[in-house]
């Protein structure tokens, strides 16, 4: 994984609708993180602190039941996380975990806020993202 690039904001969905300002602006509300596999992006009740766009890799995003763990998504490329809990102001729904070496942008609750603002169209995406989410997640949006 060592040998990883890091994800360029303009090559994912995310952001296909984003002006050229728009892009400069949000690429600097993201860091870049390479992470092993097996590790624990966010726990099912921590508080929601960051919001995550998978560059590379596979995340698997599990919750406890009655009976058990179960897996409730597996998330890759192009594809966010963290946004429910966020937009809700709520602790995490789901524990996150890599199921491979992952390549994540990470933006902190104010640079999510920020990344909100500066742009109606990931902002748009992001909350139908979210919508449809907590309904999967029998979460009130």
């Amino acid at each position: 994984m060592d040998t990883a690039l890091p994800v360029r904001i303009a090559e994912l969905e995310l952001f296909s609708d984003c002006t050229r300002s728009e892009l400069r602006q949000l690429d600097s509300l993201t860091t870049f993180l390479q992470l092993k596999q097996d590790r624990v992006l966010m726990s099912e009740g921590s508080p929601a602190r960051e919001f995550i766009i998978i560059g590379s890799g596979t995340a698997r995003v599990s919750r406890e039941t009655d009976a058990g763990v179960a897996t409730v998504a597996d998330l890759g490329r192009g594809e966010f996380l963290g946004e429910v809990e966020l937009l809700a102001g709520t602790r995490r729904a789901a524990t996150v975990t890599a199921a491979t070496d992952l390549g994540v942008l990470v933006s902190s609750a104010g640079e999510f806020q920020s990344m909100m603002r500066i742009s109606p169209s990931v902002a748009h995406k992001v909350r139908q993202a979210s919508i449809a989410r907590a309904a999967s997640l029998d979460l009130a949006a």
